[in-house]
């Protein structure tokens, strides 16, 4: 079962939309207000590989990345329940 931190819970409550750069490896978040908010590559990897985002649109400098939509634990139905 995928257990999230309190810090990784609180991120997904207000992420918006996640960008990754795929060519320096470097990931840029930010919340519904365009406010840039701070996520660790091996973090945004685990989340990724976990199923709890997932990408949206791609191009060919980045990839943009949401919320799953579909609860894949508790902990995420939690998190997207007080979004």
């Amino acid at each position: 079962m995928i257990e999230l931190t309190e810090k990784e819970k609180r991120f997904l409550k207000r992420v918006d939309t996640i960008t990754h750069f795929p060519w320096s490896n470097k990931v840029a978040a930010a919340d519904a207000k365009g406010r840039t908010m701070r996520l660790s590559s091996a973090t945004f990897s685990r989340l990724k590989d976990d199923g709890i985002i997932i990408r949206t649109a791609s191009d060919l400098t980045s990839d943009t990345y949401v919320v799953n939509p579909d609860p894949v634990t508790p902990d995420v139905k939690e998190v997207q329940e007080a979004s």
